[in-house]
């Protein structure tokens, strides 16, 4: 009767150690997950400051560059200003199908990327 009553003393010790270790294991890597998903929304800003940077002065060369081409500076950035209407309507009618589910599978692969 002591011998059972020591195993299973045992094996509720055990439980409990498993139990602790478990929370701990979860403790870590949401600490990990949150860890990433903060990294990459850095990165992710960041990127995005920077093709905005690149995008207004490439805008820029280019509006001034086909208005010297016309000799109408306005003509130039009109066009410009056109050719970046076009591209966002392009995008926005792409967004639901395409571009969203996509950002999606790419976030949820990235939380749960095993080393």
């Amino acid at each position: 009767m002591e011998e059972n009553k020591k195993t299973s003393e045992n094996l509720v010790g055990a439980v409990g150690d498993w139990i602790e270790t478990y929370r701990n294991l979860m403790g870590v890597r949401i600490v990990e997950r949150t860890s990433l998903g903060a990294s990459v929304s850095l990165l992710g800003v960041l990127s995005i400051l920077i093709m905005v940077f690149i995008l207004l002065f490439v805008g820029m060369g280019a509006a001034w560059w086909i208005g010297e081409k016309l000799d109408n500076m306005k003509a130039g950035f009109f066009i410009v200003g056109g050719i970046y209407t076009a591209i966002l309507i392009v995008i926005i009618a792409t967004a639901k199908k395409v571009l969203l589910p996509g950002i999606r599978n790419l976030i949820i692969k990235k939380i749960y990327e095993q080393d």
